[in-house]
């Protein structure tokens, strides 16, 4: 685009001088008016102008890389303000092909410029240096670049550039600022148009960073883009059916990476695809990977803190609005997740911290994700949960898992101006791989209390089947009975549960476990079993007796999270009904 028209500002210059003087011979008074005169005149010009022609032509190609090289660094320093700088190696330039190519490009912002930028504090949200081993132009239409400042061209391509962007963290919101069509517009010069059948950039990786602690946020290997029909003008930039001002983006990407702010973890996305023209977002796998082992995780933190685990497989959106996209905000029609895995670990033996979760409830932390989003419908299929607990008592690890996960939530969004402010989730799974296990969730979107409601109903299980999780944890050991059925039906919000438990079961029989002092495994005390099997009703319902159910009620413990304020509402509510009767307490214990 730049050697287009410096080749047509050059060249006019130097043709117009030329042309003076010939015309200057032209309008000298002609002695000789005979037709050979005339005819010694006329090839004299035409020899002239030939000459003119020839040696301009001559005199470009011996100097254009010169010319080009000194008029681009000119360009981009006024742009700029000072505040870029550009070089590269070698340019080659085919004027009757309409070609060109650059090799090893480099743009570096000026870090004196930098520093006048920050005192005078003006500085931009975001700086960045460029490094591009080869870019290739072909098949421009020279003719409409020099007569209707149009650049018109086949392809362009873009190889293997590594982008360095630095956020400055100035201004507000910096980090979500994000180029605007205005930038494009600049990009156009003294132009009206580009236009460009295809653009290609192969092999891109992006870094970006905090440039005041040089601290990477995020890392992009082997980015392919590819760009069908881009058409930057006035006419383009509000056409809807474009995206970059292109009619059709294709982008795949081997890896996405980024640190978690603790240093704790290392999130990966690998194998991000897009296609623009189908409406479709895939990744092949997210995953979210301690880079510790369990033990040296929770003796890293001075309180204790779940471990995650988790391992997200075959992500497809489909219906996306592509345009949106572009904009930051997600909206598509459905979002899909293959065969996942979900583990959670946490010792109850390190001490809690303080802090107040109110506010912090899944429906909540919603709003924090830094891109708008806003699914119709979200589906899980055969996944797997697990809940992995290590008693301070018997510093035993207890086991809730949960097979066979299938979910779907629909009205999946953290957009406030969406017209549906419920979202639901329907949760089918098989507990323990033993028993079917239903639940309802309704998440009132953007409530000031955090309102929810769950419901639930589980199927029968037999009672030693529970022990991997009721023995490390209970500390009990279930010896008899089995269990016929649990449902349940709560309302929660940010300080409080309530609603109905009903849990039944026959023949039940259990010892309680203790541990004497120094002890390293728990034994089976008898006459505390004994006393505990007195007080427990064996059956619900007894014979001929009506079903016991039981309405519980329990004040949430601030620190703790909706799930456990969900599972020991659960939990009040089974104890009950077995008889066994506590004081009034909250969900800390």
């Amino acid at each position: 685009m730049l050697f287009l028209l410096i080749l047509y500002q050059r060249n006019s210059i130097r043709w117009n001088s030329n042309c003076l003087i010939c015309i200057m011979k032209l309008n000298s008074p002609i002695k000789s008016t005979g037709r050979n005169s005339r005819k010694i005149v006329l090839i004299s010009i035409s020899f002239s102008l030939l000459a003119i022609i020839a040696s301009g032509f001559l005199y470009w190609n011996t100097h254009k890389n010169r010319i080009i090289k000194t008029e681009l660094e000119k360009a981009i320093v006024k742009s700029n303000k000072g505040f870029y700088k550009i070089s590269y190696d070698d340019m080659k330039i085919d004027e009757a092909a309409g070609a060109l190519s650059i090799r090893n490009m480099k743009l570096r912002f000026d870090s004196s410029s930098y520093q006048s930028f920050e005192k005078g504090s003006k500085l931009p949200s975001m700086v960045f240096n460029i490094d591009i081993p080869e870019i290739n132009v072909a098949g421009v239409r020279t003719t409409r670049a020099l007569l209707d400042k149009e650049i018109v061209g086949r392809k362009l391509e873009i190889k293997n550039p590594v982008i360095d962007l630095q956020y400055t963290y100035k201004g507000k919101d910096s980090i979500r600022n994000v180029p605007t069509q205005e930038i494009y517009r600049q990009i156009l010069g003294n132009m009206d148009m580009i236009q460009i059948d295809s653009v290609q950039v192969m092999g891109a990786q992006l870094r970006t960073r905090n440039r005041n602690t040089g601290k990477l946020i995020i890392e992009v290997n082997n980015i392919d883009l590819s760009l069908l029909d881009v058409k930057v003008d006035s006419i383009g930039s509000l056409d809807s059916t474009r995206i970059l001002f292109a009619k059709g983006v294709n982008v795949n990407v081997a890896k996405i990476a980024w640190p978690s702010p603790n240093s704790l973890y290392d999130y990966v996305a690998e194998n991000v695809s897009l296609n623009s023209t189908a409406g479709t977002l895939s990744v092949n796998q997210i995953l979210i990977d301690p880079r510790l082992g369990e033990n040296a995780f929770v003796n890293s933190l001075p309180t204790q803190d779940d471990r995650f685990d988790f391992s997200f497989n075959n992500i497809v959106f489909s219906g996306v609005d592509i345009r949106k996209l572009s904009d930051e905000y997600l909206k598509a029609e459905t979002m899909s997740i293959g065969k996942s895995a979900f583990k959670i670990y946490r010792d109850l033996a390190r001490p809690r911290d303080k802090k107040n979760r109110v506010g912090y409830y899944p429906q909540q932390v919603l709003d924090d994700v830094p891109l708008v989003f806003n699914i119709r419908k979200v589906n899980v299929r055969n996944s797997f949960v697990e809940y992995k607990e290590k008693s301070h008592i018997t510093r035993q690890s207890g086991l809730v898992q949960f097979y066979s996960v299938n979910a779907s939530i629909t009205n999946f969004t953290n957009d406030k101006h969406a017209p549906n402010k419920v979202m639901k989730a329907f949760i089918n799974s098989s507990f323990l791989n033993k028993a079917p296990l239903k639940t309802n969730w309704t998440f009132y979107l953007f409530h000031p209390k955090g309102h929810f409601d769950v419901s639930g109903k589980m199927g029968a299980i037999n009672g030693q089947d529970v022990n991997s999780l009721a023995e490390p944890m209970g500390p009990a050991s279930i010896k008899e009975g089995r269990f016929n059925g649990l449902t349940f039906d709560l309302h929660g919000n940010d300080y409080s549960m309530n609603g109905n438990v009903k849990f039944l079961y026959e023949d039940l029989k259990v010892a309680l476990l203790e541990k004497d002092k120094g002890a390293t495994e728990t034994d089976k005390k008898f006459l505390t079993s004994l006393l505990a099997n007195i007080v427990i009703k064996n059956s619900n319902p007894k014979g001929d007796d009506e079903v016991r159910a039981q309405q519980v009620s329990l004040a949430r413990n601030t620190n703790r999270s909706l799930f456990y304020l969900t599972w020991k509402t659960i939990f009040k509510g089974i104890r009950e009904t077995v008889g066994i009767k506590q004081p009034a307490e909250v969900a800390s214990k």
